[in-house]
């Protein structure tokens, strides 16, 4: 039996690291074909802010609605998963249901950013975003979508400038940071020191942040390369995994002062939940939120667990809230194979009722 399960386990090594081989030998044509398919759909850059682009999509419809809708990404991740492929596009079906759509690209920060704080991210970088599209559409207040890191970014503005926020949608943005989810254990300050990496890296470099993704399912890449080896021949599959890999692999820097208060003010202090968060010397007390929130988590995710997300749900006051707890992913609930049937009609509905300004 002992001879069998070795030469069983030969046969299998040797199986796995031909599949390994083609799925690395193919990485450079995924990453050129990723790229041609992602964020594709028409938009105009109308205001830059550094790194930042505020984005604004070509309507698809003659007379889209009146109350725009600024989408805030998360600031490690690349805006464009809200616009992956055409056939997976959030922002895509959003327009169709003639929402004036804008999106947030934070871009990739540079040495020249490294100080600029979490305060002055929400207060001034979104903050101006926020104020463009108010006098470009007329409008007093936008509905803000704010996805991951976004959600709470959305959470926080909504308590500072009450009068700007029409309507919040928070989508998997964790508010209680002391749960059970990986990176919750892991930025415990017994085990990371936010102060001693930014005074030493400055910015968090994207391939540390790479690394470290990668590191919290390490099975993840091979069962990746499994999945491209037995449908590398399903040319719909493959544009699809092309997008998806690129994504997963595009991180952008993480900014150093924002980086070290939001693990030692969230992760580590847990503020935010507690009433006990503070920008710019003010206390944010999410039970002031008083707009119509829809805040949206998924069982099954792992970066952002749905129980810290509903908090939001939970604490504010407003007399108009919704939860919804979908059955996906972090990422899935967006991108993936159900997100037109779960996600996006629901969020849909949701919007399109609230963005009248009569």
């Amino acid at each position: 039996m002992d001879d069998l399960f070795k030469q069983w386990a030969g046969l299998w090594t040797l199986g796995m690291g031909e599949v390994w081989r083609h799925y690395a030998s193919a990485q450079q044509t995924l990453h050129q074909q990723g790229r041609a398919l992602v964020g594709q759909t028409p938009a105009d850059v109308v205001h830059v802010d550094g790194p930042l682009r505020l984005l604004r999509y070509r309507p698809l419809v003659e007379q889209p609605l009146p109350i725009p809708l600024l989408c805030i990404p998360s600031m490690i991740n690349q805006y464009y998963v809200m616009d992956l492929t055409q056939e997976r596009s959030l922002v895509r079906y959003l327009l169709a249901q003639g929402i004036d759509v804008y999106m947030l690209d934070w871009g990739s920060a540079t040495e020249a950013d490294r100080h600029l704080s979490l305060d002055e991210h929400i207060t001034g970088r979104l903050g101006r975003c926020a104020h463009y599209i108010q006098g470009e559409t007329g409008q007093r207040a936008v509905s803000l979508l704010g996805y991951c890191m976004g959600g709470m970014m959305a959470a926080v503005y909504a308590v500072l400038f009450p009068g700007e926020v029409a309507n919040l949608i928070n989508l998997a943005g964790p508010i209680n940071y002391h749960d059970d989810g990986i990176y919750s254990i892991w930025t415990r300050p017994e085990w990371l020191d936010a102060d001693l990496m930014v005074n030493v890296l400055g910015n968090i470099p994207a391939g540390l942040l790479n690394t470290t993704f990668h590191t919290v399912r390490p099975t993840d890449q091979l069962l990746q390369a499994i999945n491209y080896w037995e449908r590398r021949h399903d040319e719909a599959y493959v544009r699809r995994f092309a997008a998806m890999q690129l994504w997963l692999n595009d991180p952008t820097p993480f900014p150093g002062e924002v980086f070290r208060k939001y693990i030692t003010d969230l992760y580590q202090q847990n503020l935010l939940a507690q009433g006990l968060f503070q920008v710019h010397g003010q206390t944010i007390d999410l039970g002031t939120i008083t707009a119509p929130t829809l805040t949206i988590g998924a069982r099954k995710d792992h970066i952002a667990p749905w129980e810290s997300v509903a908090v939001l749900h939970d604490l504010i006051t407003s007399d108009d809230k919704e939860l919804i707890v979908l059955e996906s992913g972090h990422i899935g609930m967006v991108v993936g194979s159900d997100a037109r049937t779960q996600l996006w009609p629901r969020l849909g509905v949701w919007l399109t009722q609230r963005s009248d300004s009569s």
